[in-house]
């Protein structure tokens, strides 16, 4: 069964069903604004799986979230090393830096991400960040 097969080279032995309540329960922090308790569920999940990109985009959409673009952006370039073929790293590292005012390397990740999977969730945000760039629906960056 999918949802009771371990994450493989977890430190503790962990079904994909305990790391998604635990990831789930880090997004559910952050919704809440409860920012420290969410950096903390990430921050224990990326120990518990560390070849895992999932745990690295949550602590970077919990520095995103307080507008610290450029620690989001380090949380997002270490998901792109924990999974250099994904798209979705990419499409958020390009989406904070849109918001850091960068948009020539933010249009590069947001193509790149576009083009490794553009049907999947990474393509479909790109694709999504792009249009609002084109339609001026985002903020100006903070000096």
């Amino acid at each position: 069964m999918a949802e009771t097969s371990e994450i493989s080279n977890s430190f503790v032995p962990l079904t994909r069903q305990q790391a998604m309540v635990l990831l789930e329960s880090g997004y559910l922090w952050l919704d809440m604004g409860h920012y420290d308790k969410a950096r903390e569920l990430f921050a224990g999940a990326a120990v518990l799986m560390p070849r895992s990109e999932v745990p690295q985009i949550g602590l970077g959409a919990v520095e995103f979230a307080q507008g610290k673009h450029d620690k989001a952006l380090q949380a997002y370039r270490a998901a792109q090393r924990l999974a250099p073929h994904s798209a979705l790293p990419r499409a958020h590292a390009g989406e904070a830096l849109l918001f850091m005012g960068k948009v020539p390397e933010a249009l590069k990740e947001l193509k790149s991400a576009m083009d490794l999977d553009p049907e999947g969730d990474g393509g479909r945000l790109a694709q999504a960040l792009i249009q609002a760039k084109d339609a001026g629906a985002l903020p100006p960056p903070k000096k």
